[in-house]
């Protein structure tokens, strides 16, 4: 009788390294949120410029992470990952001092365009250290519960932040971010990674900056981003326009259905259903922009706010799995690097495109529109050659 319970025993999820991985990771993301809100009036009020040149210092993050994030894939399935990890979220850390000491305003943007590069380095070595802690046949659930330290971090961090600057100022944002960021570090330190063994090096070649086994998925977040950054940005001016107060819900909703769908996903993606979800995911973004696009009242504004983040609780988990299961063992850094290369390049196109079309048509109702016509054809193109291309060519999962 206890042989074949021991058979039928699934390996442990909730490992030491898995659960300290996790915590530093929602130090790392929680510490920048609750900086979001606040930085454009820090910016605005300390160097007395306007908005489009605090925006453009608060967009050489987003710049920042992107231009790293192939070479960080590169470092992570190079060099050790425990040492890159802490040190690269030691400098991540170090900018938030930065913040608060320069006093000349392209320095400032120096210190946000770093702050990105290392963000993009520690985030891209965490996912990889998380995975690593996974047994393989419980891999998409893990990643699910994973992603979830992220969605927690974006639910709680803005409010935290803004409430904590309209009562004590910007100093204390700044503090506390550094506070919760080496705690994150003595958690890092704590992690028991396996120092990697000294093989010989390989040619240098594309895959080992790209995986290009990924194209298709690569391809398709570009579209869900894409939808994706107009609402991080633009959300609150279009509910404006529709006479809606209380916008703030709207990302506590998203954030409600991600992390209800994180939890539920990753177990069926484990029993196989991992490109119907995604499937699923993606046709549900659709509707969800088409409700939001040709909204009137507060119940399908926050309806469709809901929708989002339900249908991103299908699509995160699963293109992430997939990218990782078309990848080998030493590939696995730059996996990720390719996933989360996609979702920056579509944010940073959705929000550039996203504030020329408003200034064109002088209001935010045809930018959501075109994102929902966006994810239609991301919609096709899954059905008709991302799900396709992954069951041909993975390699395990």
């Amino acid at each position: 009788m206890s042989a074949e319970v021991s058979t039928t025993e699934k390996p442990a999820l909730w490992t030491r390294n898995f659960v300290t991985v996790a915590a530093a990771n929602f130090l790392l993301f929680f510490s920048f949120y609750q900086l979001l809100p606040i930085l454009p009036l820090y910016i605005i009020e300390k160097f007395a410029t306007d908005n489009a040149t605090a925006g453009f210092i608060i967009s050489l993050y987003t710049i920042g992470a992107l231009a790293c994030r192939p070479f960080a894939g590169f470092l992570v399935d190079t060099l050790s990952r425990k040492p890159l990890y802490f040190w690269t979220f030691f400098a991540f850390t170090a900018c938030f001092l930065g913040y608060k000491t320069v006093g000349i305003l392209p320095i400032l943007a120096a210190v946000r365009f770093a702050h990105g590069l290392f963000f993009g380095i520690s985030s891209t070595a965490s996912n990889t250290v998380a995975i690593d802690a996974l047994p393989a046949s419980r891999r998409g659930e893990g990643i699910g519960y994973f992603g979830i330290s992220v969605n927690l971090a974006f639910a709680t961090g803005p409010m935290t932040g803004m409430f904590l600057y309209e009562a004590f100022g910007d100093t204390i944002v700044f503090a506390i971010s550094i506070i919760l960021c080496v705690i994150g570090l003595i958690l890092v330190q704590t992690l028991n990674v396996p120092r990697k063994e000294k093989k010989p090096h390989a040619p240098l070649s594309l895959d080992r900056f790209f995986l290009t086994r990924a194209i298709p998925q690569f391809v398709n977040f570009i579209f869900v981003g894409f939808a994706y950054g107009p609402v991080t940005n633009y959300i609150a001016l279009y509910a404006k326009e529709l006479g809606i107060g209380g916008s703030g819900w709207f990302y506590a909703l998203i954030a409600a259905g991600l992390i209800m769908n994180r939890i539920m996903t990753g177990r069926l993606i484990d029993r196989g259903y991992l490109i119907h979800l995604v499937g699923t995911g993606m046709t549900l973004n659709v509707v969800a922009y088409f409700i939001l696009a040709f909204s009137h009242s507060p119940i399908t504004f926050f309806v469709a706010a809901f929708l989002i983040g339900t249908s991103l609780g299908l699509i995160f988990p699963g293109y992430q799995t997939m990218c990782v299961n078309l990848a080998r063992h030493d590939q696995r850094g730059t996996a990720n690097s390719t996933y989360l290369s996609g979702w920056d390049i579509g944010i940073g196109a959705g929000i550039l495109t996203g504030g020329s079309m408003a200034g064109y048509f002088g209001m935010h109702q045809p930018v959501f529109l075109a994102c929902a016509i966006a994810l239609v054809i991301a919609d096709v193109l899954y059905f008709t050659w991302t799900a396709r291309h992954y069951s041909k060519n993975k390699l395990e999962g």
